[in-house]
């Protein structure tokens, strides 16, 4: 039980790793992007400040006017071509982002579904395990109560192995099902014989106490 506790506590540190790191990750990843955002938005600024400050005179001559329309147009260009280059860096750096941490995420969530049918497995066999020291006590019960020719307390000790070995069927394989259900006839056949032959009764708490050794075997 104590491999499984630690399968447990395993399962929830890497639960509260995600969800605690994600946010994080997402906000640190994002931060160069939020910078590149901003000088964009500054050169901007500047240009429509530079805009502001160099106007034309009112006799400018159309040539004048013509080359500053020009000169602004390329500007323009020049930044839309720049914006649309970061645009496409920034859209790029979120894919891979993305996709990178999409990736993280499902290896995680591979790892802790492994992690947690590992655990199941394990707590299955611990509690199968259970099941059997408990019929094995009852067992020897059986063989102390008969051999004093204590009848009443060896059959109820023998439906206890019964009610057990019912139980243990939920946490039992398939092969271990089969044993069980063979065990089952065992103790039926106990049960009949404690009255009319104490010693061949006797034998099969022997052979029962032998065959179980299957069972253990297995878990």
């Amino acid at each position: 039980m104590k491999t499984v506790f630690i399968l447990v506590v395993v399962i929830a540190a890497i639960a509260a790793g995600g969800y605690f790191g994600l946010p994080v990750m997402i906000d640190s990843r994002t931060a160069a992007l939020k910078s590149e955002v901003g000088e964009l938005k500054q050169r901007l600024q500047k240009m429509e400040d530079n805009a502001k400050t160099a106007p034309l005179p009112p006799d400018a001559d159309a040539g004048r006017i013509i080359g500053a329309v020009n000169a602004l147009a390329a500007k323009t260009v020049a930044v839309e071509n720049a914006l649309a280059k970061d645009r496409a860096a920034i859209d790029a750096a979120v894919r891979d982002q993305t996709t990178a941490m999409e990736n993280a995420l499902k290896k995680q969530a591979d790892a802790l579904d492994r992690l947690g049918r590992e655990t199941e497995a394990k707590l299955q066999k611990s509690v199968f395990s259970s099941f059997m020291a408990a019929v094995r006590g009852h067992v020897l019960k059986v063989k102390v109560e008969l051999a004093a020719k204590n009848i009443g307390t060896a059959k109820n000790e023998l439906e206890l192995i019964s009610e057990t070995f019912e139980k243990a069927k939920a946490s039992a394989g398939e092969e271990q099902k089969r044993i069980i259900d063979e065990l089952l006839g065992t103790v039926k056949k106990i049960r009949a014989e404690v009255d009319a032959d104490l010693p061949s009764a006797m034998n099969r708490v022997d052979i029962l106490w032998h065959d179980m050794s299957r069972l253990l075997r297995d878990s």
